[in-house]
């Protein structure tokens, strides 16, 4: 894909999550700047989403480490076994951090 159409998808990919967010109970602060989403949690913590252009992978950074994403037939998918999607792993880290559920699951379901 090029890099054009790969901003593209991240930025809407970026804008889905941050969707996800307005709708949370806790108190989540989020800054989108410079190619990174930053993710504040109630309790200081941060999830922090960034693109890779030149490998056109999405990267979080948790508490849990950091995790690879990459596109494999319209969904983000975890660059170690091809299973775990991006939504699931931010749902996890969010739960973890934020302690609470924010079903990011509809961000795995973006077809473009």
């Amino acid at each position: 894909m090029s890099e054009a159409l790969f901003h593209e998808r991240v930025d809407n990919l970026f804008l889905q999550v941050e969707e996800i967010l307005d709708e949370a109970q806790s108190d989540i602060d989020f800054v989108n700047s410079s190619g990174l989403l930053t993710i504040t949690c109630e309790n200081r913590s941060q999830v922090i989403l960034s693109r890779q252009p030149p490998l056109q992978q999405i990267w979080l950074a948790c508490l849990a480490g950091g995790l690879h994403f990459e596109r494999v037939q319209n969904i983000w998918l975890l660059t170690t076994d091809h299973e775990q999607t991006f939504g699931q792993c931010l749902t996890l880290a969010l739960q973890q951090q934020a302690d609470e559920t924010l079903d990011c699951s509809v961000l795995d379901q973006l077809l473009d």
